[in-house]
């Protein structure tokens, strides 16, 4: 700072003067605050709103991590949150001030003034009316005790950063890993081995935490093959998995007692062992414990619904009666299919004559909610809070439900006693 700028007591006798104060009434240290010059603006300090769970983060010393393309909104992550940062404007500009001297430190009074720099800023807030009270009543002594102190202020703020927990924005990871898709050990030569991707290769380019990516991966089935990420292609985990429940009957398994160490051994020559474990974690749950070894039972929803998009994957539709009958003949003997299970891949009208049923994937709509229910309504003129709630539920949040979005984005009416959504807007 420039020293021309330094102050005297008497410079601040005068505005207290000015300014038509008792200089008896007030405590005896003065701050001169002073603005940086041009040359020493720091344009690299912003502030940043903190929430509890953000406070306790940053005092534990863990990692926070700002994250985003420059085409992306930022968001903020801890290790298991991610939170999406938004800058506002403050009504007033904000000064930070090193060192600033609050309330009863701005005393002479040593008890007062040591208690005050001991506590926090708002003890010494609350201290300040004494450090007044205590002040003397002569002008003369207050004359000649005035102090001047220069505060430097390092950045002014008009704007801060906001932030909010909100969703981990997880669209981008499929995309990422389709070009690298595993198709079978015989179809390796054609993957391109520059766009295989390591976990930290992932991270760095999905907007979420640690935690909720691992999540993400493990929902879509992304497996670790040889150190890289890689999702399996539709009719290689077909294969796998039929080679899988072929072993029941071959091996005369109860549905319950499968067995991990079996599978694995029978299947080795055929598929790759980390591709054998996680289909096994994909579809299993431990069962009970017999002769020492754990037993296994098949997640009998995940097996049916994947069968059954094994059969819709044809194109166009199929008469219901004869599509239920082939669905029930393709599982295991004794796992039961049901119509819920077909929920978010397929649709059935049954108003034809025949029924008809056809594949319809959450996965294949849009990610645009508005282009996604643009096609719904396209698809099907009306939909049930049931029948539509897959393919939008995605989009759900704490603030906002299915129920809420169906309000903002589409028009409710009532069809034979049934509460039904359709367009907003009829084109």
């Amino acid at each position: 700072m420039n020293s021309g700028e330094l102050r005297t007591p008497e410079d601040a006798r005068k505005i207290i003067k000015t300014a038509k104060l008792q200089e008896s009434e007030l405590t005896e240290i003065s701050q001169i605050l002073r603005f940086p010059g041009p040359a020493e603006v720091n344009d690299n300090l912003k502030l940043m709103l903190l929430d509890a769970n953000l406070l306790t983060e940053i005092e534990s010393g863990n990692e926070l991590l700002f994250k985003g393309n420059p085409d992306d909104n930022v968001v903020l992550c801890t290790s298991n949150k991610t939170y999406d940062v938004k800058e506002a404007e403050t009504s007033n500009s904000l000064l930070l001030v090193p060192d600033l001297l609050f309330g009863a430190a701005t005393s002479l009074d040593e008890t007062i003034r040591n208690n005050s720099i001991e506590c926090d800023s708002d003890s010494s807030f609350d201290k300040s009316n004494a450090s007044l009270n205590n002040t003397t009543e002569s002008d003369d002594t207050t004359i000649s005790s005035r102090i001047i102190e220069h505060k430097d202020i390092i950045s002014t703020f008009f704007t801060y950063y906001e932030v909010k927990p909100c969703k981990p924005r997880l669209s981008k990871l499929r995309k990422l890993l389709e070009p690298t898709t595993f198709q079978g050990l015989e179809l390796e030569y054609a993957v391109d081995k520059s766009k295989l991707l390591n976990y930290e290769a992932i991270f760095d380019q999905i907007q979420a935490s640690r935690a909720e990516l691992n999540v993400e991966l493990e929902k879509i089935q992304a497996i670790q093959i040889d150190g890289y990420y890689r999702l399996l292609d539709f009719d290689y985990e077909f294969r796998v998995l039929s080679y899988m429940l072929d072993l029941i009957d071959e091996n005369s398994w109860a549905l319950d007692k499968i067995s991990k160490d079996i599978t694995l051994e029978s299947l080795k020559d055929l598929v790759p062992r980390s591709i054998l474990e996680a289909m096994f974690r994909f579809y299993t749950l431990e069962t009970s414990i017999e002769d020492g070894a754990q037993c296994y039972k098949y997640k009998e929803d995940k097996v049916c619904s994947f069968l059954a998009r094994v059969l819709l994957k044809s194109a166009g539709k199929f008469n219901l009666v004869e599509f239920l009958q082939a669905w029930s003949d393709s599982v295991p003997e004794g796992m039961i299919t049901n119509e819920s299970l077909l929920s978010g891949i397929a649709l059935i009208d049954k108003t034809s004559t025949p029924q008809v049923i056809w594949g319809f994937a959450e996965s294949d709509l849009p990610e645009d909610i508005n282009e996604r229910f643009k096609i719904l309504f396209q698809t099907k003129a009306k939909w049930t809070v049931d029948q539509i709630s897959p393919y939008i539920e995605c989009y759900a949040t704490e603030k906002m439900n299915v129920n809420a979005l169906l309000t903002k984005y589409a028009r409710a009416s009532t069809q034979d006693g049934v509460r039904v959504f359709s367009a907003k807007h009829m084109n």
